[in-house]
């Protein structure tokens, strides 16, 4: 049996490509073809990307959740010009409230949304044919479906209050049945990931930590995945915002025999509301993954990797740039964990270390430089530096330089320099929430 090809999308526009013919000819959508894109397709394995613009199939919305696959759907349209067909294949996309509808066996109401968002709800033949569509497609329906990972959902706030039942709800769904794009997704991986969740620690860092991971992961460089990095076995660990281009909001590590799985994960189920938000919470959760990696001991990770905000908060941490206190939890989330006689989930959030005394960066000068006299003084911006250690310092391990100013200490200021720095205010109440 030949193997499907694989996705296709457009790396500039992010859109997933129609195919023609053999060997196969890329196509943007033709309705994205008319609308001024203005470039050929450059198309690239859809399993390459963290995000692809794709929509609903069955009403056109933006944020597609599931893949459904069913029936072959061909139409063909008539013309003056001659026939035109559009290929609809038998994988499409279903957004969270044409999925619920499914669910529910509620079919027309599908039909409905599709009609009103193409402006002919108050055409009866039009829904007709619509419905012609939806139902060659949905009658020859397989079972099961797969959570997309590639939809850029809008972000959503998680605070360190809801750390405990977002894991839970992630551990949930992936003991459940809904599939997973991973290649290596595998049952006995799922039911790994998902017990390495339950021994998790509970990490969330806040906004001025998430600056500074933010700001070294995209100056990272290469490292050595050692477990002394880590500060927990397994763990997860939300940030308070996303981080790097990707928009990574979270990432989980799990301990296998001689290796972890990391995976990073972006919120789902922003500006759904309803029922919609509901099933999707109570089915996902509040994370989708978006990918996963396999490391081992000694295994070097390259600074451009997708898990470098993850070993960069790491790193940051455990060179003791970080303050960790304990969140305190609602008695609901206590009451819970005691009815499945659980202790008491610990949520550490991650702070910017206070100054301990020693010189700030932030006034930190260099020596006089003897072979030359410096008349200003300017700002070394944070970075790495790799460090010795191990057996007869042989081995290297990054560690992040803060901010500091290099020159003569009663020298002026040079004004022109720009440097980013970062707090380490107390914490408020607030931040516990």
């Amino acid at each position: 049996m030949t193997a499907a090809p694989e996705e296709m999308a457009c790396q500039i526009c992010l859109s997933p490509l129609n195919t023609l013919g053999t060997p196969p000819t890329y196509l943007h959508p033709i309705q994205l073809a008319t609308d001024g894109h203005g470039h050929e397709p450059v198309p690239v394995p859809v399993s390459q990307l963290d995000t692809v613009q794709r929509t609903c199939d069955f009403c056109g919305d933006p944020y597609p959740t599931w893949t459904l696959v069913g029936g072959d759907v061909a139409a063909i349209a008539i013309g003056t010009a001659g026939g035109l067909v559009q290929n609809f294949g038998q994988a499409w996309a279903a957004c969270a409230t044409c999925q619920m509808h499914i669910d529910d066996g509620r079919n027309d109401k599908v039909v409905d949304r599709a009609a009103q968002a193409l402006g002919r709800g108050n055409h009866p033949e039009a829904r007709e044919r619509i419905q012609q569509l939806h139902l060659a497609f949905l009658n020859a329906r397989v079972p099961g479906r797969t959570l997309i990972m590639t939809t850029a959902w809008p972000a959503t706030a998680i605070t360190a209050r809801d750390l405990p039942k977002v894991r839970d709800r992630l551990t949930h769904f992936y003991r459940a049945g809904d599939d997973l794009p991973f290649a290596s997704a595998s049952t006995d991986q799922r039911r790994q990931i998902a017990d390495g969740l339950d021994r998790a620690g509970l990490y969330w860092i806040d906004a001025d930590f998430t600056d500074l991971a933010e700001y070294a992961a995209q100056r990272f460089l290469d490292v050595t995945i050692s477990r002394d990095l880590m500060p927990s076995t397994d763990g997860l660990l939300v940030w308070s915002q996303p981080v790097t281009r990707r928009q990574i909001a979270a990432a989980s590590w799990t301990a296998n025999s001689d290796s972890w799985q990391l995976i990073n994960y972006r919120t789902i189920g922003g500006g759904l509301d309803g029922k919609p938000l509901q099933r999707l919470r109570e089915q996902v959760g509040w994370l989708a993954p978006m990918s996963s990696y396999q490391v081992h001991e000694q295994h070097m990770l390259p600074g451009n990797h997708p898990a470098a905000p993850l070993v960069a908060t790491w790193l940051l941490i455990a060179q003791q740039a970080a303050e960790i206190t304990t969140a305190n939890l609602d008695k609901t989330v206590r009451k819970t964990y005691a009815r499945t006689n659980r202790p008491a989930p610990e949520v550490r959030i991650v702070r910017i270390r206070a100054n301990r005394g020693t010189t700030p960066p932030s006034t930190r000068s260099a020596p006089r430089d003897s072979g030359r006299s410096q008349t200003s003084r300017f700002w070394v911006s944070g970075h790495w530096r790799n460090q010795p250690y191990g057996p007869g310092r042989t081995l290297r391990r990054p560690v992040y330089i803060s901010p500091f100013l290099r020159g003569p200490e009663e020298a002026p200021i040079k004004l022109s320099t720009t440097v980013r720095m970062l707090s380490s205010h107390k914490p408020k109440p607030e931040d516990h929430d």
